[in-house]
């Protein structure tokens, strides 16, 4: 736990709410996660927290994707995961950002990439990117996404993840039916809505 308690002062956070604590306590590698919480309730900091168990250090390979609907969405869990000084290189794409620029700052292979689902995809289709090894997906505010019409592109990206163990999703609206892309495997619901 001392780690957690690092990276929350780093963030001026003293202690986690209810919920944060409860995907702490809920959340196991291996094991699919959907969390349901309004948005601004700190469910960056709870997947953040999460995903940092699944990393390993001696790796020099991508190990975790996060896709979120829109730019601003990917730059603030960025901005969330450096200020938490983790230790772990992290890359954040989104479009309108110059690929040749994005390129430069993919040459050290990062633990984690943020990024929306279109930037992703073509950065794995250029072979900029390499997700053979990731093992832990999180789609952020998955039901934006939906909304945006980026199922095609998440389904792509999941295709391409062959070692895939853990999915983590969050939404501020329920879900009735996932998509099948998802392939969930009994996930584990946590909701505070």
């Amino acid at each position: 736990m001392t780690h957690n308690t690092e990276h929350l002062k780093n963030l001026g956070i003293s202690q986690l709410n209810e919920m944060q604590t409860e995907v702490l306590q809920e959340f196991k590698p291996g094991n699919d996660l959907v969390l349901y919480a309004p948005t601004g309730s700190g469910k960056t900091v709870a997947f953040l927290l999460s995903i940092l168990k699944t990393l390993s250090s001696d790796t020099d390979k991508i190990q975790v994707i996060v896709i979120a609907p829109v730019r601003e969405l990917a730059i603030q869990i960025d901005t969330v995961i450096r200020k938490m000084s983790t230790g772990n290189r992290v890359a954040c794409v989104y479009g309108g950002h110059s690929i040749r620029e994005e390129s430069r700052s993919l040459e050290v292979v990062p633990a984690i990439i943020i990024g929306t689902p279109g930037r992703i995809l073509d950065l794995i289709h250029r072979k900029i990117i390499d997700v053979k090894n990731v093992h832990t997906l999180v789609l952020d505010e998955f039901d934006k996404s939906l909304e945006l019409g980026f199922e095609s592109e998440m389904s792509e990206i999941a295709e391409r993840l062959h070692k895939l163990q853990t999915k983590i999703l969050t939404s501020a609206t329920k879900i009735e039916n996932y998509p099948s892309f998802l392939k969930l495997n009994d996930p584990k619901t946590i909701n505070f809505l």
